[in-house]
């Protein structure tokens, strides 16, 4: 005669209490996830700033980032000279391209 095996999860009750733990144990890994992530972003930071000498507020500081007014780079102009070369490059460029297409 064979033996029967009896299921230890008997009822709600235990299935509930399984759940209760499993979760717990994500949540401590969670936890655990987040505590390594800090430390990675730390030691990444101190990385940054060891191979550039002094680093950027932005990278040293992601929050300091959001309040502080971005940087506004002065406009560069060029010389009427150059203007004048670089329209005379493109009309050339256009007639090579037109007179390839003929």
């Amino acid at each position: 005669m064979a033996k029967t095996r009896k299921s230890s999860n008997t009822g709600i009750g235990s299935s509930r209490e399984l759940l209760t733990w499993a979760l717990h144990g994500l949540e401590q890994e969670i936890a655990t996830t987040r505590a390594r992530l800090a430390e990675l972003e730390s030691q990444a930071r101190k990385l940054r700033t060891s191979a550039r000498g002094a680093a950027p507020a932005a990278a040293a500081a992601p929050a300091a980032a959001d309040t502080a007014a971005p940087k506004v780079r002065k406009k560069r102009k060029l010389s009427a000279d150059a203007r004048r070369r670089i329209a005379e490059a493109q009309k050339r460029r256009w007639a090579k391209a037109k007179a390839g297409k003929e």
